[in-house]
């Protein structure tokens, strides 16, 4: 999987924002449109479901009992279970998320598990940057759109009978957001019908599946050979709350302030606090801005 070469398109610039028939996103999606343009078909086995529970949990059942000869890139149209970190429900109306789950084997130590979910969020930041969107990212997993939530990172381990471990990555990320939708959704959220078109993104949409996941296995890809080092400085680039206060939460309340400091080798936050600077993994935690 070294430098791949891709035969299909990639999703254009952005263009001003505009409404389409809402009906334009319930056309269904193209498994081979997402092979050729992801242009690894003999390496990456593509699958593409209308509606399931989850992605992430549709591989994790899998990979439990056997783990994966190849790359699997799994997408659905539609999830009625998706989740993200601390089993947070997922929220998305039909076609209106790019929902997609990356399985491959992880032959890696399984503690750094954690420190791949960033590298595959600077990946996909990266990516969704080089097509115009001025992406940012939250410690740990969140991908933001003008300090608003456009989508997700979360990152799982599955072992079969014979300790074989699997990782498995799934992405979110909102192409709009009816009313409904933001409703339901937890804080501020954003959508990539913000910067392009309604009718240009449905069209797109297998394109920028294929552009997402193929960041996303570029990125375990490096991480395996080379650990999250490659990562470090890539993030403090794109780290949304670089040099402002913020406050570590746990359970919903409190637990540390700080200003960030950066990120160590192993992907955790380094918070300037009043007693120095500490490390903080990701586990149950979130991060919030005091400033705001």
């Amino acid at each position: 999987m070294s430098g791949p070469k891709t035969t299909g398109r990639t999703p254009g610039p952005p263009r001003p924002a505009g409404k389409a028939s809402p009906q334009l996103f319930d056309a269904p999606l193209s498994r081979e449109a997402i092979e050729q343009a992801l242009g690894l078909s003999a390496a990456v086995r593509v699958e593409v479901v209308e509606q399931t529970g989850s992605t992430n949990d549709d591989l994790l059942e899998r990979a439990r009992l056997a783990a994966p000869d190849r790359p699997t890139v799994r997408v659905a149209v539609h999830q009625v279970a998706g989740r993200g970190r601390h089993g947070r429900r997922w929220h998305d109306a039909r076609g209106r998320a790019l929902l997609f789950s990356v399985m491959t084997s992880w032959m890696r130590d399984p503690a750094a598990a954690s420190a791949v979910t960033l590298a595959c969020g600077i990946s996909v930041a990266e990516a969704l940057r080089q097509r115009g969107i001025e992406a940012r990212l939250k410690w740990p997993n969140d991908l933001l759109l003008s300090e608003r939530k456009l989508g997700g990172i979360l990152t799982e381990l599955a072992f079969d009978s014979q300790a074989r471990a699997s990782l498995v990555v799934g992405v979110g990320l909102n192409l709009c957001l009816d009313p409904e939708t933001r409703v339901a959704i937890d804080q501020p959220a954003a959508a990539l019908n913000e910067r392009i078109v309604e009718a240009r993104l449905a069209s797109e949409r297998e394109d920028w599946i294929a552009l997402l996941a193929r960041a996303v296995l570029e990125a375990i890809e490096r991480f395996e050979r080379e650990g999250f080092a490659p990562f470090r400085a890539r993030f403090e680039g794109l780290f949304a709350y670089a040099g402002r206060p913020v406050v570590v939460m746990q359970a919903g309340l409190p637990t540390l302030a700080g200003v960030p400091a950066g990120i160590d080798g192993e992907g955790r936050l380094l918070l300037s606090t009043d007693t120095g600077i500490q490390a903080v993994a990701s586990g149950e935690l979130s991060l919030r801005p005091s400033d705001a």
